[in-house]
C-alpha cells in the first residue's frame, strides 16, 4: 500500500479482504466505477457474493469491469476430470464468478483475457540466462501486454457509452497466435543468441522443481499446469484474433516482438554473469555487416538441409556463434573463426552420424551469404543464406 501510495501521488489506498464483510463495505463506499481482478486459485463464490453484498448496501455503483480469463462461451462438461479435480484453476474459477455476477445483476462488462500476458515471460529468466532455454510446452498462444489490458478497462470505465454494461469482451493483440516454438525463435532473433525450446514433461518438471523445493510453488502445480496445457491446446481454435483492444486504444496494440525487444536487458547473460551454451551478444543492435542470425540451407547429397547460422564479430576480427540443423537439432559451435573483409571461415566438428570436421568458408555481400563447407575426402556442400530482419 505505502507503494501505491508512492508511486500515484494523490490518489487515496484502501485495503479489504474478500472474506471481511466490513472491509469491503469500507472499500466500495462512495464507489462509481469498479474494476474487478482475483487471484488464481481464490473462492470466486463467497468472494464474489461478499462483494456484491457490499456494492448493493452502498448503492452507487454504475459499472464495474470484471477481469477473467476463460474461452468463449465455456462449456463446463468440456473440461478434463483432472481439472476439476484440482479445484480452482482458471477455467473452473472464472465461470464460477460470472455467474454470481451475472444472477445478482450486476452492471458489469467482462474483459476476457484472451491470451498469455507477455510478462509471464518474466518468470523464464532463470532459464533463459542460464541455459539460454525456454522449457514451456509447445502451444497455441495469442499474447497481450497487461499494460493495454488496463489501459482499455481505464477507458471504458470512463466511458459513458452504457452499451458496455452486460458486454462479454476478449482481448488479444490481434496477431495471429504463436506456438511456444515459435516464440523461442523470435526470443532468439531479438537477444542475438540461440533460445533452446524444450516442451516435453521433463523440463516442466526441472524448471518447477527449484520452486516446489523452497516452497514457493504448491507440489501439484506441475501437474495441474501440464493438464491445463493439453487442454488448453486441444481447444486453440477458440482463441481468433479481434480488433477489440485496437479500436477500444485507438492504436494498434503492441506486439510480443516489440515487447520483448522492450524487456531485453532482463534476459541478458552479459550483466548477470550467468553461463550460457550459447554465445553471448550485446542487448543492442549490431553494428558489424555479419553478426545476427542467418537463415542457410547446405546442400548435401540427399537434399537441402535448413541450419541457423549465428554470428558475432569482435574487434580483433575473431568470429564467434553456432550454427544449428533445423532438422536434427545438432548445434555446433563456431571455432577458429576470421574475418578477413567480406570473407568469413571458421571450422566445426561434427560427431553425428559420423565424426568429421567441417571447414567453412563463406563470402557476405549485404543481407547474403553464400560458401561452401569442406569434409576432407567427403566432399563439399554448398551453402546460401540470407540474413534475418
Amino acid at each position: 500500500m505505502e507503494r501505491l501510495r508512492d508511486d500515484h501521488l494523490g490518489i487515496e489506498v484502501v485495503q479489504a479482504n474478500y472474506f471481511e464483510q466490513a472491509s469491503l463495505d469500507a472499500a466500495v463506499e462512495g464507489i462509481e466505477g469498479l474494476l474487478v481482478l482475483t487471484t488464481t486459485g481464490l473462492p470466486e463464490e463467497p468472494a464474489m457474493s461478499n462483494l456484491v453484498a457490499a456494492i448493493r448496501k452502498a448503492g452507487c455503483l454504475i459499472h464495474m469491469l470484471r477481469v477473467v480469463g476463460m474461452q468463449p462461451d465455456t462449456n463446463l462438461r468440456r473440461i478434463p476430470q483432472p481439472l476439476r479435480d484440482f479445484g480452482l484453476g482458471l477455467e473452473i474459477q472464472h465461470p464460477i464468478a460470472r455467474q454470481v455476477l451475472d444472477d445478482a445483476e450486476m452492471p458489469v462488462t467482462y474483459l476476457n483475457v484472451g491470451a498469455s500476458y507477455m510478462d509471464n515471460f518474466l518468470r523464464m529468466i532463470p532459464p533463459l540466462q542460464q541455459d539460454s532455454l525456454l522449457p514451456w510446452p509447445d502451444r497455441l498462444v495469442a499474447y497481450v501486454d497487461p499494460r493495454e489490458v488496463g489501459e482499455a478497462a481505464a477507458r471504458l470505465i470512463l466511458s459513458d457509452d452504457a452499451r458496455h454494461v452486460g458486454q462479454f469482451y476478449t482481448l488479444n493483440n490481434g496477431e495471429a497466435p504463436l506456438r511456444t516454438s515459435e516464440v523461442a525463435r523470435m526470443m532468439s532473433e531479438v537477444f542475438l543468441r540461440r533460445i533452446r525450446h524444450d516442451g516435453s514433461r521433463e523440463a516442466l518438471d526441472g524448471y518447477f522443481k527449484p520452486l516446489v523445493d523452497s516452497g514457493l510453488v504448491p507440489p501439484g502445480v506441475p501437474d495441474y499446469l501440464w493438464n491445463f496445457f493439453l487442454y488448453e491446446e486441444a481447444n486453440a481454435p477458440v482463441w481468433v484474433p479481434n480488433q477489440f483492444l485496437e479500436r477500444t486504444l485507438g492504436r494498434k496494440p503492441g506486439t510480443l516482438r516489440t515487447w520483448l525487444q522492450e524487456h531485453r536487458h532482463h534476459f541478458s547473460v552479459e550483466d548477470k554473469g550467468a553461463a550460457s551454451a550459447a554465445p553471448a551478444f550485446p542487448a543492442t543492435a549490431p553494428s558489424s555487416a555479419i553478426d545476427g542470425i542467418w537463415d542457410c540451407t547446405v546442400s548435401t547429397p540427399v537434399g537441402k538441409d535448413p541450419h541457423e547460422l549465428v554470428m558475432r564479430s569482435a574487434p580483433d576480427g575473431t568470429l564467434s556463434g553456432e550454427m544449428t540443423n533445423l532438422k536434427n537439432g545438432i548445434s555446433m559451435p563456431l571455432q577458429n573463426g576470421r574475418i578477413d573483409g567480406d570473407r568469413l571461415t571458421w571450422s566445426m566438428q561434427l560427431v553425428k552420424p559420423f565424426k568429421v570436421t567441417l571447414r567453412i568458408e563463406v563470402g557476405v555481400d549485404g543481407d547474403q551469404l553464400t560458401g561452401q563447407a569442406s569434409a576432407g575426402m567427403i566432399g563439399r556442400a554448398a551453402i546460401r543464406g540470407t540474413r534475418r530482419t
